[in-house]
C-alpha cells in the first residue's frame, strides 16, 4: 500500500478525473488536485505533497511557471510534466528545471504508473539518504556526548582513588560533574555540624567563585532545604521557587533558571549537598533523567568526600602524636642532664656553706641554681602540652589548646628529676 500524496494540476477535468480516480487512487495513493496553476502552487506549498503532476500548458499560470516558483521558494519535490504534441522546447525547459519525467498526451495507465513509480523511487532514496545523514549526525552527537560522559566519569573515578587531599578531591569531583551534566555552574556544600550550617566548599565557573565562603542555615535556599530534608530538589523555574536564595544571583551576576540539588548521604547521615545550575546544549531545564544520574553520582561522591576528610583528620592526629613523642624523648634526656647538674650544684652549695667562699663565686652558684629551676619549668610546660586535649576550630579542624598548656606553673626551688612525663 502506497502512502505518498500526489498533487495533480490540470485545467482539464477529464484528465484530472482519469489520473485521480482511474489510476492513482486505485493504487492506494492519496491524491489532491487543482484546476489551474495559481491554485496548484498554493496547494503544493500548503500540503507539501510527495509528487506533483503538472500540465505544462494551462491558462494563466502554466506548469513551467509553477515549477519555477516552487524552485524559488526552495520547495523541492519531484515533478512530472504533462505535455502535448509539439511541446519539445517546453519539455527541454522542464527537464532543465529538474522535472523527473514527462507524460505526452494521450498516455496510458501503465505509462503513468511507471513514471510515478520511478520518480517516487528516486525521491524515496534521496529522503532515506537525507534521513541516514540526519541519523548519523544525531548518533555522532550522542557519541561525542557519551565520550564526554566517559571522560567525566573517569575524572570522578580518579578523584575518588588517586588523591586524598580534601580540596583537590572536591574540585576534581565538581569538574567531572559539571562536564558530565553540561551545566553552567556547580557547587559542593558540606555540613558544619557544630554551627548547623552548610558551608560552600567549591564552586566552579568564574562567577560562582565570587560567593567566597558562603554559609547557609539548614533550610535556607534550595541547598539548605535539601540538606534539612535529605531529599533531592528538581527546580524547573528557580525564580518562581520560594526556596530559591536570590542573594547568590546578586553576588555572582548569574541568572539561575533551573536548579538540581541532591544530598550527599553516607550511612543515613547528610554530609552535604551537590547543586548544579542551568543546563546548556539541547535543553534549558533539568529533568528526571538528570536527577537520577546526579543521585547515582552522589553516592560515590559522598564516599570520596568522607575518605578525604578522615585522611586529613588522621594526618593531623599523626602529626600531633609525632610531636608528643619528640617532646617526651627530648625531655627524657634533658632531665637526665638536669639531674646531674642539680647534684653537682647541691654539693658545691654545701662546700660554700662550710667555708668562707668568694662572694662572686657564691653568686654564680645561686644564678646557676635559678637557671636550672627555669629549665625545669620549661620541661614541665612541655609535659602539659603533650597531655593537653584538642579543641575544635573552624570546619572540624583539630588544634591543640596551646593557651591552656602554657599557663605558668609553680617553679620548684629543689629539682625533682625523672618526676614527669613518665621518664
Amino acid at each position: 500500500m502506497h502512502t505518498e500524496t500526489i498533487l495533480v494540476v490540470d485545467d482539464s477535468k477529464e484528465v484530472r478525473d482519469f489520473l485521480c480516480h482511474s489510476v492513482l487512487n486505485t493504487e492506494g495513493y492519496k491524491v489532491i488536485s487543482a484546476q489551474n496553476g495559481t491554485l496548484g502552487l498554493q496547494m503544493a506549498i500548503e500540503h507539501k505533497p510527495d509528487l506533483a503532476i503538472l500540465d505544462i500548458n494551462m491558462p494563466g499560470k502554466s506548469g513551467l511557471q509553477v515549477m519555477k516558483e516552487l524552485k524559488q521558494s526552495d520547495y523541492d519535490i519531484p515533478i512530472i510534466m504533462i505535455t502535448s504534441y509539439g511541446s519539445e522546447e517546453a519539455i527541454l525547459e522542464s527537464l532543465r528545471l529538474g522535472a523527473k519525467d514527462f507524460l505526452q498526451k494521450p498516455f496510458t495507465v501503465e505509462e503513468v504508473l511507471n513514471a510515478v513509480s520511478q520518480a517516487l523511487a528516486e525521491s524515496r532514496w534521496q529522503n532515506e539518504r537525507a534521513q541516514m545523514a540526519r541519523d548519523l549526525s544525531i548518533a555522532n552527537q550522542r557519541l561525542q556526548e557519551q565520550l564526554k560522559a566517559w571522560e567525566s566519569l573517569n575524572v570522578i573515578g580518579q578523584a575518588i582513588t588517586s588523591t586524598l587531599e580534601e580540596k583537590d578531591v572536591q574540585r576534581r569531583l565538581m569538574w567531572g560533574i559539571n562536564q558530565l551534566m553540561q551545566v553552567e555552574a556547580g557547587s559542593m556544600y558540606l555540613v558544619d555540624e557544630e554551627a548547623q550550617e552548610l558551608v560552600l566548599q567549591v564552586s566552579l565557573r568564574e562567577q560562582m567563585e565570587r560567593l567566597g565562603g558562603l554559609r547557609l542555615k539548614m533550610g535556607q535556599g534550595i541547598a539548605g532545604w535539601v540538606a534539612q530534608h535529605n531529599q533531592s530538589a528538581l527546580v524547573l523555574d528557580a525564580q518562581k521557587d520560594e526556596r530559591f536564595y536570590a542573594e547568590s544571583d546578586k553576588r555572582t551576576g548569574l541568572f539561575t533558571r533551573s536548579v538540581l540539588a541532591v544530598p550527599l548521604t553516607l550511612k543515613g547521615k547528610v554530609l552535604g549537598v551537590i547543586q548544579v545550575l542551568n543546563p546548556y546544549g539541547t535543553k534549558s531545564q533539568f529533568d528526571q533523567a538528570d536527577q537520577k544520574l546526579l543521585e547515582a553520582l552522589a553516592a560515590s561522591v559522598a564516599v570520596a568526600v568522607e575518605n578525604a576528610r578522615l585522611h586529613a583528620e588522621m594526618r593531623q592526629t599523626v602529626t600531633l602524636d609525632t610531636l608528643k613523642k619528640t617532646m617526651v624523648t627530648l625531655s627524657h634526656y634533658l632531665y637526665n642532664y638536669l639531674t646531674a647538674l642539680d647534684g653537682n650544684l647541691s654539693l658545691l652549695q654545701e662546700q660554700f656553706q662550710q667555708q668562707n667562699a668568694d662572694p662572686i663565686l657564691f653568686q654564680m652558684l645561686k644564678e646557676s641554681q635559678e637557671s636550672a629551676s627555669h629549665i625545669q619549668a620549661v620541661l614541665q610546660a612541655l609535659q602539659r602540652v603533650t597531655q593537653v586535649k584538642g579543641i575544635t576550630y573552624a570546619n572540624r579542624t583539630q588544634m591543640i589548646d596551646i593557651e591552656t598548656a602554657l599557663q605558668p606553673a609553680p617553679i620548684n626551688n629543689k629539682l625533682k628529676p625523672n618526676e614527669s612525663m613518665g621518664v
